[in-house]
């Protein structure tokens, strides 16, 4: 393990964290692994940088973070040493912003609305109350939940058909979506992947010495592009038990178990095989 540095890189929701209570308990061993052993863990979620900063203080999380499907990227100031370029410095980060503003993907998304006539509903138009309904999330989490910069989740509640019409708008107006567990995310030219090898090459760029291996884990197609650019893949088992069948990937391995069980074994058979 000499001048070799791990670093794991992994969604939450659906993944390390359970898709209805949001508990990482059962990824309780490996997460103590990976403390022991001093390698970092690097969240790379659609959630809101509010969101994410939750459970950076629940699991004592120091590291980088990625929000909003790679919107950006928060390198806390002091981080390592380590030197990058970056767009601003902001509640004791270091930004790197990909994504597009909210405001342009909000106004987006009115014009999206209108043009298609279908019944699609966004995140920030929902109430508290039905979002903690939807998500199973605390009240508190589904207020910042809201707090939105990058990309905006919305629903479809139209009809059989209507999900190509509204994915046609929204290229038509030059921006992208994807899939989570629950929402599709409307956004601009950001992805999972962008963000992770961006900050990979950070740490490269940091560390020439070094060999640095990226260990990415995910369940949902929104993490396809991040699964893409890692040097070794995981895919845990969603809610159901099935694997998103639409994530292909070279050399993929798929994780024995639903979210944090599967997340669980991955991570200890890989420091078990090492």
């Amino acid at each position: 393990m000499n001048n070799r540095k791990i670093i794991v890189i992994t969604d939450l929701d659906g993944t390390l964290l359970d898709h209805s209570t949001y508990s990482f308990c059962e990824a309780e061993d490996a997460l103590g692994l990976l403390r022991e052993k001093g390698v970092p863990l690097i969240f790379c979620s659609s959630k809101s940088r509010a969101e994410i900063e939750v459970y950076r203080k629940k699991l004592s999380n120091n590291e980088p973070f990625i929000s909003e499907n790679g919107g950006a990227i928060f390198i806390p100031e002091g981080y390592g040493d380590l030197k990058c370029e970056f767009d601003k410095i902001e509640d004791g980060y270091l930004v790197i912003e990909i994504g597009s503003e909210y405001q342009t993907l909000a106004d987006a998304f009115e014009k999206i609305k209108k043009r298609a006539g279908i019944n699609i509903k966004s995140i920030t138009e929902f109430t508290i109350d039905e979002i903690v309904w939807l998500t199973g999330l605390s009240g508190e989490e589904a207020f910042l939940a809201q707090k939105r910069e990058y990309i905006l989740p919305f629903i479809n509640y139209g009809g059989e058909g209507d999900d190509k019409v509204i994915k046609d708008e929204i290229l038509s107006l030059g921006l992208n979506y994807t899939e989570g567990a629950r929402f599709v995310h409307l956004m601009g030219g950001n992805d999972k992947g962008k963000a992770v090898k961006i900050l990979t090459d950070i740490f490269k760029k940091n560390y020439p010495e070094t060999e640095i291996t990226t260990i990415g884990l995910g369940d949902s197609l929104n993490d396809l592009p991040m699964l893409e650019v890692v040097d070794k893949a995981f895919l845990v088992k969603k809610e159901a038990g099935n694997y998103e069948e639409r994530i292909k990937v070279e050399g993929l391995a798929y994780a024995d178990g639903i979210g944090p069980v599967g997340w669980n074994k991955a991570v200890l058979g890989l420091f078990n095989n090492n």
